[in-house]
């Protein structure tokens, strides 16, 4: 009953956002967008741990027409490679802080670029987190299906500076805007 519920809930908010938009199509200032989706990690191979899919959210503010900010979040479990010789299971996280310059859209695609700083953890005995700072880089783009809904496709590099580690992480979503202001 419970969960019926939730749906129900869930299909009349997507519902009226489709029957409602509130402005034009595009990042917008003052607009709050948020994207759920997921992507695929490619691993440096000084890391000796398996590529792997991650689930994520990201959280987004636009600031003007053009710029903006947001955070990632990602989650994956992932292995050593086989020739390590080690069987046990890595969890990893991490986070971006970054900002965003949204170019002029074409029809109904808003390609974008980012830079940030972030973290990497990886957990594989799970107790401590081995943290890892990073700086990144991204290019992608939102196709808008509607006035405040996209799907989004980008590709960024994870240059971890300890050890000179480069990850590459492939990623798409749904995004939603909500004007804020």
């Amino acid at each position: 009953m419970k969960k019926n519920l939730l749906l129900a809930l869930v299909c009349v908010n997507v519902f009226s956002i489709f029957l409602f938009p509130t402005s034009y199509a595009g990042n917008r200032p003052g607009a709050l967008t948020v994207t759920l989706g997921g992507g695929y990690l490619f691993f440096d191979t000084k890391r000796h741990i398996d590529n792997k899919a991650a689930g994520m959210i990201e959280v987004g503010y636009d600031l003007t027409e053009h710029w903006g900010i947001e955070g990632m979040l990602a989650g994956f479990n992932t292995k050593f490679k086989k020739s390590v010789d080690d069987d046990r299971k890595i969890n990893g996280t991490i986070f971006n802080f970054n900002g965003v310059y949204h170019f002029n859209s074409y029809s109904m695609f808003e390609p974008y670029v980012l830079a940030g700083v972030g973290i990497m953890g990886l957990n594989p005995n799970h107790l401590d987190a081995n943290n890892e700072g990073n700086i990144n880089a991204g290019v992608g783009a939102q196709m808008f299906v509607h006035h405040s809904v996209a799907l989004r496709l980008e590709a960024r590099d994870l240059y971890t500076w300890v050890g000179g580690k480069n990850d590459v992480f492939i990623g798409g979503g749904i995004s939603v805007l909500v004007d804020m202001c």
